[in-house]
C-alpha cells in the first residue's frame, strides 16, 4: 500500500467525524437507496426503481475555474464486499482499497457551478490489507493469507466480475451540485464494467489553504452494472450484490 502523508490535525478530526456519520447512516446516500436501517449491510433495498435513461452530461465547467488535481498519495477509495449464501461461514467479508486515483476538479466561485472527472485504475485495487481490515471492526476480523488475498483479487479482476482487461478503469463524473458548499449533494455518474449509473451522494467538503478534501459514501449493486456476483461451491457461497463504498479525495490547485 502506498505510504500516506499525514493529514493536518483538523482535517483528521473532520475525516473521523464524517466517517462516523456515514457509518451511522448505513451509507444510504444514493438516489433511490434505503433509508437508515431499512437494508442490512451489503444488501440492496427491495423496491428500488429500475435503471433510467441517463441525461447527457454537460461539459465540465473549465472556463474561469480554479483547476485542482487529485493527490493520490492522500486519497482513497474503499469498498466493503460481503459474503452470503447458506455456506457464508466458509467465506470472508472483504475490504478493497486503492489510491490509484487521478483526475481534475474545476472549482468555480459558486460551488454549484463546479465539476470534476476522476478515473480509478482497477488493477490498483488491494484486497484485504491488514490495516484496512483492522479499521473495519468485527465483521472483518482476522487476517487473510497472501494466497487468499491474491485469489480474491484474481476472481475480482477476471472476466466473470470486473473484467479488467476489457474495462481497466472506473470513472466518476459530476453532473451537478446542490446545497451548502460544506455539505453539497453531488449528482455523480459512475461508469463501471462499461455501464453508467447516476447517484446522489451527500459529500462533506473540507477546505484548507492549498488543499480541498471531499469525503462521503454510497451503496451500489453489482447487478446494476451488469456484473454477476461471484459464487462458489455450487452457489452455496456467494458475494452479496450490494457493495458499500467510502471515499476520501484530496486535491490541490494546479500550478499555472
Amino acid at each position: 500500500m502506498c505510504k500516506r502523508r499525514r493529514l493536518p490535525a483538523n482535517l483528521q478530526v473532520m475525516r473521523l467525524l464524517i466517517a462516523g456519520a456515514i457509518l451511522a447512516l448505513g451509507l444510504a446516500g444514493c438516489a433511490g437507496g434505503p433509508s437508515p436501517g431499512e437494508a442490512s449491510p451489503g444488501e440492496a433495498s427491495p423496491g428500488e426503481p429500475g435503471p433510467r435513461t441517463l441525461a447527457t452530461a454537460r461539459p465540465l465547467p473549465t472556463q474561469g475555474a480554479t483547476e485542482y488535481r487529485i493527490l493520490p498519495e492522500s486519497s482513497e477509495l474503499r469498498l466493503r464486499v460481503y459474503r452470503g449464501g447458506p455456506l457464508a461461514d466458509l467465506g470472508h467479508n472483504h475490504v478493497i482499497v486503492t489510491s490509484r486515483i487521478e483526475g481534475r476538479l474545476y472549482l468555480q466561485p459558486q460551488l454549484a457551478d463546479s465539476g470534476f472527472a476522476l478515473r480509478v485504475s482497477v488493477d490498483g485495487f488491494q484486497v484485504d490489507p491488514a490495516q484496512a481490515r483492522g479499521q473495519e471492526g468485527k465483521d472483518f476480523a482476522g487476517q487473510l493469507s497472501a494466497e487468499d488475498r491474491q485469489a480474491t483479487k484474481d476472481n475480482m479482476l477476471g472476466p466473470e466480475v470486473l473484467d479488467a482487461k476489457a474495462y481497466p478503469s472506473i470513472t466518476l463524473r459530476s453532473l451537478g451540485l446542490t446545497g451548502p458548499p460544506w455539505y453539497p449533494r453531488i449528482t455523480l455518474r459512475i461508469t463501471l464494467h462499461g455501464v453508467s449509473r447516476d447517484y446522489v451522494v451527500p459529500t462533506a467538503i473540507v477546505r484548507e489553504p492549498g488543499r480541498l478534501a471531499a469525503i462521503g459514501g454510497l451503496h451500489i449493486r453489482q447487478s446494476d452494472f451488469g456484473i454477476t456476483p461471484f459464487t462458489a461451491l455450487g452457489g452455496g457461497l456467494r458475494v452479496k450484490d450490494g457493495v458499500d463504498i467510502a471515499f476520501h479525495f484530496v486535491a490541490a490547485p494546479v500550478a499555472n
